[in-house]
């Protein structure tokens, strides 16, 4: 097993509403010490939100997981990720690409259920359960 990954935003989400077995691999995970987040995610989580309770749950889940930040040293190499991907016409989002960006500068894989975007990313590992 990876020493840490970083979750995407759906499977937090799955994580909240408790989908299986989704949400069993998060709780391992977060138990393990292994699951990290990052600023884009959290944006991600909190945006749009209005519900106290999923509010609370985003608060008390970012009060115990190291969340990476996004930093100017990601962004020449996620600008190229971005670049590559617009060349070739597999565009995804933005905030997926700067997910990806600080994975593949830390080196981490990422925990998603949204393979079909992040594998268009060389240099991206993807955790899997």
């Amino acid at each position: 097993m990876e020493k840490i990954v970083i979750a995407d935003t759906d499977v937090i989400i799955d994580y909240f509403s408790g989908i299986e077995p989704l949400a069993s691999a998060i709780e391992q995970l977060i138990i393990q010490d292994s699951l990290a987040l990052t600023s884009i995610t959290v944006f991600e989580l909190y945006a749009g939100v209005t519900g106290k309770k999923r509010i609370k749950q985003i608060d008390a889940l970012t009060a115990i997981l190291p969340v990476f930040p996004f930093e100017e040293k990601h962004a020449g190499a996620t600008a190229e990720i971005y670049n590559d991907l617009k060349k070739t016409g597999n565009l995804i989002g933005n905030q997926d690409i700067l997910i990806a960006g600080i994975c593949i500068a830390h080196d981490i894989p990422i925990f998603t259920r949204n393979t079909a975007h992040f594998s268009r990313i060389p240099g991206l590992r993807i955790f899997s359960f």
